[in-house]
């Protein structure tokens, strides 16, 4: 057995253990009008790890400054939602410490906010990332300098292995982690998405998109999580600006818009992926890596009205995963005739198929008594479709 081979093994096996012990309020939770209680924010680097360096300013420094206005903004404009900081001051915290915050507080979105850094001095912009396996060279690069952090951790070499090392099988790091984040990769995705639409439309930075890459930080996360590069101080119109306490207001108040609207739509069960889909060519929308080969699923039972490819269905979604998931799982006790259907590489388990909005919601309603973050999707044919013009499409006001 080839090093590769045991890594993966033992990842999987991690991976799957941690799942085990992991509470899972998502499925079981009872209360269904209020399913973002609370968020956990984390300010990149900090400590004797300063992050990008600029001519004038550290990344940890801003970051602490945008994550402390976010936070801000969300304790006085959304009383319901308790938020937790990873750090409030100049502090050092080993990345798995990080997310071992977000565990322990049993979080219902972890976002964490950091200051991109190019050798090109003309290169601006925001972008958003979910985990998932690099798929540029660019985003590689990336994702090392980042998690190049963990070297200033005591003993990093026993506790992340490889990770490091520029010829670290990435694949299976990536089956690891995505065991971890199946279950909410999609609404990662979404609130991705609203972020970068919220720098585009409110902010006028210009907007490089959703994309993915193995942030060390963000792998183990059990809940929707994404990592904001809020600008790049290599630039120095982008530091000059992010330097001032307008601008950290600027860029503060677009997350903070964008994970308002995340929240409303998951807990009204219109959250829609649609923003994500204007991420530049090669990146995330809806897509993922082709998954590994898997043994063959159970017959899937079948829908009397999934028939016509030419009819937009509404459906409400339970889980969506790169994996396939059995129909009989326990993850669905309790609801009948699930239905597993593929759009884009990623296997979408739903149940229902109505055209008129009252009648799905209904369903909803039903089905979030067992998983409470199901949601309202679009489907025509194999076509996902944006919620509102699958509604404008049908007439529904």
């Amino acid at each position: 057995m080839t090093k590769n081979q045991k890594a993966r093994i033992f990842l999987s096996a991690l991976a799957f253990f941690m799942i085990l012990l992991t509470p899972q309020k998502h499925i079981y939770a009872q209360e269904t009008t209020n399913l973002v209680k609370k968020i956990v924010l984390d300010a990149g680097h900090g400590g004797r790890d300063p992050g990008a360096l600029g001519k004038r300013t550290k990344e940890k420094n801003l970051t602490l400054a945008i994550t402390l206005k976010l936070g801000k903004y969300i304790e006085e404009k959304m009383p319901g939602v308790e938020v937790v900081y990873t750090r409030t001051t100049d502090k050092f915290l080993e990345l798995s410490e990080r997310t071992d915050i977000a565990l322990k507080e049993n979080a219902d979105v972890f976002i964490s906010i950091h200051i991109n850094s190019c050798k090109d001095k003309n290169v601006k912009g925001v972008c958003t990332y979910v985990t998932g396996l690099a798929r540029s060279q660019e985003n590689l690069e990336l994702a090392m300098l980042e998690n190049s952090v963990i070297k200033n951790e005591e003993n990093y070499e026993a506790k992340y292995g490889d990770i490091l090392n520029q010829t670290i099988d990435y694949e299976s790091e990536y089956i690891a982690s995505t065991l971890f984040q199946n279950a909410h990769h999609e609404q990662s995705i979404c609130l991705a998405g609203y972020i970068q639409n919220q720098f585009r439309t409110r902010t006028g930075r210009k907007d490089l998109g959703v994309k993915q890459a193995n942030f060390a930080v963000l792998w183990r996360a059990t809940m929707p999580s994404v990592l904001v590069e809020c600008g790049f101080i290599s630039n120095p119109d982008e530091e000059k600006e992010m330097a001032t306490d307008y601008w950290q207001s600027i860029i503060a108040s677009a997350i903070f818009r964008a994970f308002r609207q995340y929240k409303e739509d998951l807990e009204s069960g219109t959250l829609s992926s649609s923003q994500s889909q204007r991420a530049p060519k090669g990146e995330v929308s809806q897509k993922q890596p082709a998954p590994q080969p898997q043994p063959a699923a159970p017959q899937q039972p079948k829908n009397n009205n999934s028939g016509n490819n030419s009819k937009i269905c509404l459906k409400v979604q339970l889980k969506s995963s790169t994996e396939r998931i059995p129909t009989n799982s326990k993850i669905f006790k309790g609801i009948e005739n699930v239905e597993e259907i593929k759009i884009d590489g990623v296997y979408k388990y739903t149940v229902g198929c109505e055209q008129d909005m009252q009648k799905i919601l209904q369903i909803q309603s039903e089905v979030r008594k067992k998983i409470p973050d199901a949601f309202v999707i679009a489907v025509k044919g194999n076509q996902r479709l944006d919620i509102n013009a699958a509604k404008k499409e049908l007439g529904i006001k």
